[in-house]
């Protein structure tokens, strides 16, 4: 075999080929925002990516001479991605402004469309006012959200071009060949040989939508969205992960459909029963009026629209896996 890729490798002194390509071709995807004195900018190295793939995401900040600009605190999770590393680039200044820039390594946890969520940015303004008047202003500044696709596998790779190989290595090459299947016969008669012996099967590499799922609550929970007033931001997380949850679930393509075509698929399926199409339906009303018209919910509202998405997912799932979570209450219970 160390014949024949010898003789291959020195009948063609091309380059080597490149990596193959995909018919999804990634681009580079860019957004800025500006809050007085500063402007945040995020950047993207490519708008599509194929798991486990990470996506490179680059954080800059300029600021007005005088600006003190903090940098959040991000913590494991960034909207559908998982934070792998962040490394901060020396800052540079100008004659009006500082510049600071971060880089952020994201992987993606699920195929599909993913979301990096907002970063918040917070500055204080100590400069003196027009008037003279001398003071601390304090605000912040925030990222516009990416939207990323993230592709499962390498269904769609080129097959690989084909070397010319000229004739005078052709007896080296049916060497190597011969070789080759002399190889295969010996390994498919020990293949024979122990045929009976017991195979362990390989554990499924999915994640089960109601782990997975969990999980994301539990990570929503730790972001303390709800104690940093960005209500808004907890319920499009919120019912992202329940309709992202009902697609792996039952295969309803809830994370595509408005809210009407939702509940209205809703109540065709057969797959819900009428306990649960119920619930699905109050808790669908309960977030759209604060993620589109920015109502602003009590804390009793927002504790039913937690409890709610946690008891759907471990019902559902109870269903799935023979009832073992029996005693656990029912939505119509937290519904009330």
């Amino acid at each position: 075999m160390l014949l024949f890729a010898a003789a291959v490798g020195g009948c063609d002194q091309r380059p080597p080929r490149e990596a193959p390509i995909t018919t999804t071709q990634a681009v580079r995807i860019s957004e800025s925002a500006e809050n007085g004195p500063v402007k945040v900018t995020v950047e993207a190295d490519r708008d599509a990516v194929i798991v486990p793939q990470p996506v490179e995401l680059t954080l800059t900040v300029e600021s007005e001479r005088g600006v003190e600009v903090t940098m959040p605190e991000i913590k494991d999770v960034l909207g559908g991605f998982m934070v792998k590393n962040i490394a901060r680039a020396a800052p540079t200044s100008g004659d009006m402004y500082d510049r600071q820039s971060w880089t952020i390594t994201l992987e993606p946890a699920l195929p599909g469309d993913a979301e990096i969520a907002p970063i918040t940015v917070t500055y204080t303004d100590a400069r003196e006012r027009a008037d003279g008047s001398e003071g601390v202003a304090g605000a912040t500044g925030e990222t516009p959200a990416l939207a990323i696709r993230v592709i499962e596998n390498l269904a769609d790779v080129k097959d690989p071009a084909s070397l010319p190989i000229p004739g005078a290595y052709t007896v080296i090459i049916w060497l190597a060949a011969v070789i080759a299947v002399m190889a295969a016969i010996a390994l498919a008669a020990r293949w024979w040989g122990r045929r009976k012996r017991p195979v362990e099967a390989r554990p499924a590499s999915r994640v089960p939508a109601h782990e997975w799922a969990l999980a994301q609550l539990d990570m929503l929970a730790a972001e303390g969205l709800i104690e940093r007033g960005k209500i808004q931001d907890f319920y499009y997380r919120i019912n992202y992960i329940v309709r992202r949850y009902i697609e792996l679930r039952f295969g309803l393509m809830a994370g595509e459909q408005t809210s009407e075509e939702f509940v209205r698929e809703l109540q065709r399926s057969v797959m819900l029963d009428p306990a649960h199409k119920d619930v699905l339906r109050q808790f669908v009303s309960a977030c759209d009026p604060v993620k589109y018209a920015k109502h602003q919910p009590e804390s009793p509202e927002i504790e039913w629209v937690q409890t709610t998405a946690r008891q759907f997912v471990m019902q559902t799932a109870a269903t799935q896996m023979m009832d073992e979570t029996e005693g656990e209450p029912s939505l119509q219970e937290a519904s009330a």
